[in-house]
């Protein structure tokens, strides 16, 4: 009984040993690997330079507001990564942001979010303001309303809506509504990650509304992060 009681350890033992891990590895969770985190992330900047040419505007009317003229935010947090191709998850969870109409200007001007997203527009003006577009994704109008009240919207369909103030016609912002999560906006120093991304070849976009896209083909690798930097010409002189 003793002799087959210490038989019947060292088997349990021997497969013990298998399983501690060498130093700097961790334990994998179950044998399958079921539960096993196997996407990757890409990480980069975003460098902005000089346009060349005339300086252009984001509105196509000058401003002819009353009130004081707000401080603009900086370029950076008008550009939007992406990829283009990764397959959409069949669980695609929508988000909830919003755009201010403050200053006689829509802040922040450009938000990402997934489709079925609501945006809220409150008014944080003491005037009155209006939310309209007539994009080819999102065609509406909540009409004119006034300081202190918010309105929203859904954005069911993927692409790009462009939003506009019947009142101040200078005022204009962009939703980009994706139909994936694999998109963000970098911070204000250019940099930028998007974790969570499955396996393969990809293209990965850096986009700005006055110039339009810059792509790379990224390969996204199981535990890895790809890097990618982007040089996007969309400052104005003295900028």
């Amino acid at each position: 009984m003793k002799t087959r009681s210490i038989a019947a350890w060292l088997t349990v033992a021997g497969a013990l040993v298998g399983m501690v891990p060498a130093a700097g590895e961790g334990l994998v969770a179950g044998v399958s690997g079921q539960g096993a985190d196997r996407t990757g992330r890409v990480a980069g900047k975003v460098r902005l330079t000089v346009a060349g040419g005339s300086p252009s505007a984001s509105s196509a009317y000058p401003r002819r507001g009353v009130g004081p003229r707000a401080q603009a935010l900086p370029e950076m947090l008008n550009v939007v990564v992406f990829f283009t191709d990764v397959p959409s998850p069949p669980d695609l969870k929508s988000m909830h942001a919003e755009i201010a109409q403050k200053d006689e200007q829509f802040t922040p001007h450009v938000v990402a979010v997934t489709a079925g997203s609501r945006v809220d527009f409150p008014n944080r003006d003491l005037f009155f303001h209006n939310v309209f577009s007539l994009s080819r994704g999102a065609i509406f109008d909540l009409g004119k309303f006034p300081s202190g009240m918010t309105k929203s919207r859904p954005f069911p369909k993927p692409g790009i809506v462009k939003v506009y103030c019947h009142l101040h016609s200078q005022m204009s912002a962009v939703v980009r509504v994706f139909d994936h999560p694999w998109f963000t906006i970098p911070g204000e120093d250019g940099s930028f990650s998007i974790d969570g991304v499955p396996p393969g070849d990809f293209t990965l976009v850096a986009w700005h509304e006055r110039i339009g896209e810059r792509r790379e083909r990224v390969t996204i690798r199981t535990g890895a992060t790809a890097d990618v930097a982007f040089t996007l010409p969309v400052l104005e002189p003295g900028q």
